[in-house]
């Protein structure tokens, strides 16, 4: 099949963009792989990072907005693989609290080094003055579309989890 040119530089650039989300998201991802875990896994384990290492079950499921089903099979897989452990609070039998492990902790850090790895890789070759530029652009963009009525879907999540 053959490929349409594109009919204006707003849609190379779009396309452009797109193309390398995906790419940055696969090398991410492959990264995580060589971890063994799973990119599901990986999400679980950066909420609890991000909260200090510990979270219930429920505020999992609303942060990553995934099934309740779904987050108790990620949870026993990092349970298995001693990166996370599940503790039940004195004040309800019912709620679980999840937190990480040391190894938890360990897997990370590790995944913070391989992103900045996959990021330099990415950037690699552009000035600094080419990178301001193009977060600028990026900036630009973000802000073109909030103008015209779009949000945001993680300042949204952000919001609802600070109870706002």
């Amino acid at each position: 099949m053959e490929e349409k040119p594109f009919r204006t530089r707003e849609q190379q650039t779009v396309r452009l963009l797109i193309l390398t989300d995906r790419l940055h998201r696969a090398a991410i991802e492959a990264q995580v792989e060589k971890l063994g875990i799973h990119r599901s896994q990986h999400f679980v384990l950066m909420s609890l990072s991000h909260r200090n290492g510990e979270l219930t079950q429920t505020e999992i499921a609303n942060m990553l907005d995934i099934s309740p089903a779904a987050v108790t099979v990620t949870l026993k897989k990092l349970e298995r693989s001693g990166l996370i452990e599940r503790k039940t609070p004195k004040n309800d039998a019912r709620a679980k609290i999840i937190r990480l492990t040391e190894a938890g902790r360990q897997t990370v850090a590790k995944t913070h080094e391989l992103f900045l790895e996959v990021d330099d890789t990415m950037c690699g070759g552009m000035t600094d003055g080419e990178l301001d530029t193009l977060c600028a652009s990026l900036f630009r963009m973000a802000e073109n579309l909030k103008a015209a009525g779009h949000s945001d879907p993680c300042d949204k999540r952000e919001k609802e989890e600070n109870g706002q």
